[in-house]
């Protein structure tokens, strides 16, 4: 019987100053034998020993070029321009791959040829590794088409949970637009979807990590939420008219820096581990409810909050409604 060979895949690493969790994440990649694989790094001018972390790696999978530095959307075209692989994926220099990621995301597509793309959903993770949610519903489990939702200006989940075909972005163009600070990714996904069928499958693709000196949490929060509103509203005006404002030069000018604070890490971790307490105790699993609550209490303990809800956890799991 013959079977289908695997595809061969570039994992695309943009890295800027990530010496804590650089070695891990290019580790977690690596972790695949499955799949012909390669892992571009594209530095984009660390001055913190990242570099020399991935030089130190002795394995030929690992390909480190220069960037470009002026910014995420330059740096990951760089790693595009790079790849040689049929498939390409993305990976930050903070976050992990889950054991067998790129396998599975590879034997899918290779089973499916019209599918320009395929992805699932992500977990989070603290500055130490250790899980905070699992951000998808156990209900989603058949594989199904969400090219609509993504030309429609919805996501589900990251850019580094895809997997796609490299053939794809070149013959259409698709790159990502430096316009965009931060948010690159979700504007790069949501035309993802004009080129074709993306399959979404529901295990597990992404640890993404949440700390502070993430991108996430260390640009001020005004910006940020104006490039990820900007993202959609491009969506919903290439639905409406073939093309958004960007393309027709005339895109909207960012708001000045406010003052307004960076999001705070801490504070989402808090967040995310109060409502899987929650979650967990709806389930019926009263130990972990509790863990998971006192794990939020600890995050930032002079916060009042989590303590009260820590206290109706431990009432109600003693005394079920």
């Amino acid at each position: 019987m013959n079977t289908l060979a695997p595809p061969q895949v570039s994992v695309v690493m943009p890295m800027r100053n990530a010496q804590a969790y650089v070695q891990a994440a290019v580790e977690s990649v690596l972790q695949e034998h499955g799949v012909p694989l390669e892992l571009v790094v594209v530095d984009d001018g660390s001055t913190d020993g990242s570099r020399e972390l991935v030089q130190a790696v002795a394995d030929a999978r690992v390909r480190l070029i220069d960037g470009p530095r002026r910014g995420i959307a330059a740096c990951m075209n760089a790693g595009l321009a790079a790849a040689r692989g049929e498939l390409v994926m993305r990976c930050d220099a903070d976050d992990l791959y889950p054991e067998g990621r790129i396998a599975n995301q590879a034997a899918w597509l290779a089973t499916r040829p019209r599918h320009v793309a395929v992805c699932g959903p992500f977990s989070s993770i603290d500055a130490r590794g250790q899980l905070v949610a699992r951000l998808w519903r156990d209900d989603l489990r058949d594989a199904h088409d969400i090219s609509d939702e993504l030309r429609a200006g919805t996501t589900r989940t990251h850019l580094c949970c895809y997997a796609m075909r490299r053939a794809a972005l070149v013959d259409s163009g698709l790159a990502f637009r430096e316009f965009f600070e931060t948010a690159e990714d979700v504007d790069f996904a949501l035309r993802l979807g004009g080129l074709g069928p993306v399959g979404f499958i529901a295990r597990g693709s992404y640890l993404y990590r949440l700390h502070e000196a993430s991108v996430t949490h260390s640009q001020r929060e005004v910006r940020r939420v104006f490039f990820e509103n900007v993202a959609r509203e491009f969506a919903q005006q290439r639905a409406e008219r073939g093309s958004d404002a960007l393309m027709d030069g005339q895109p909207p000018t960012p708001p000045a820096d406010s003052g307004s604070r960076p999001s705070a890490a801490a504070r989402q971790i808090q967040g995310m581990l109060i409502g899987g307490a929650w979650r967990a105790l709806a389930r019926g699993q009263r130990r972990e409810a509790m863990r998971t609550a006192w794990r939020a209490v600890a995050t930032r303990p002079q916060v009042p909050a989590p303590w009260l809800h820590l206290l109706k956890i431990a009432v109600r799991s003693v005394v079920p409604r």
